[in-house]
């Protein structure tokens, strides 16, 4: 499963140097995912209706380049093999020219109302193998 997803660098995230500040990457790489979901189906609103929480046990990020005010970032986002009770995306964030800025990943959990790990859905294991 892979999507990308893109945003406009807005002044309010870039900081003292003018370089979009670093913290703004996991945010971004959250808009990513839950457009990632939404692309195959799964309506993140809906998911946690349905019972199915996905939060964050682990995030990592590399910084190469930085990004500046309105710049037009490209973030790619995909599933990194098949969800058990946890699963991991990776991201990749591109600049105008092409160049990768940014690269990084998270890990989520499949979890109840009540912080009990459970199996994902079936759904969600099925789209993630048809689209390996």
């Amino acid at each position: 499963m892979k999507h990308t997803a893109q945003i406009r660098v807005r002044y309010a995230e870039t900081d003292q140097m003018k370089f979009a500040h670093h913290s703004n990457y996991i945010v971004w790489f959250e808009y990513a995912r839950i457009e990632l979901l939404r692309r195959y189906g799964f309506d993140y609103g809906q998911m946690e209706k349905d019972g199915f929480l996905l939060p964050v046990l682990e995030v990592g990020v590399s910084y190469l380049k930085p990004a500046f005010f309105d710049d037009l970032l490209r973030i790619e986002a995909r599933v990194a093999g098949i969800p058990r009770s946890s699963f991991k995306i990776e991201y990749k964030v591109f600049n105008e020219t092409g160049e990768m800025i940014c690269d990084g990943y998270s890990r989520h959990a499949f979890m109840n109302k009540v912080n009990k790990a459970i199996k994902p859905p079936k759904n969600f294991i099925k789209a993630v193998k048809e689209n390996i």
